[in-house]
């Protein structure tokens, strides 16, 4: 998947590659890519005060990422099989 930041100046992109790439939606030249993900990335979404980003993962886990510093700041465990989707609450 890929998904828009609140701000609408980057993207973040999915990957077969267990990857998470943050984009420059302007210019398209790559700001960070987030390794940690053990199997593809399924789903990406932003944060809505676009500081975070979360992911899902074959690899059974959602993993929740700084958007600034590409640091992985939580990895959700716990799924007996692939999580195919992650969204935010609205409120954060």
């Amino acid at each position: 998947s890929v998904d828009w930041s609140p701000d609408g100046t980057k993207l973040g992109s999915a990957s077969c590659d267990c990857t998470v790439k943050i984009w420059n939606a302007v210019t398209g030249k790559l700001i960070l890519t987030l390794k940690g993900h053990s199997n593809q990335v399924t789903s990406v979404v932003w944060s809505p005060d676009g500081t975070k980003l979360a992911s899902a993962s074959w690899d059974k886990t959602v993993k929740v990422w700084n958007a600034v510093t590409g640091k992985l700041i939580l990895t959700l465990k716990g799924h007996s099989n692939q999580v195919t989707s992650v969204v935010w609450s609205p409120d954060g």
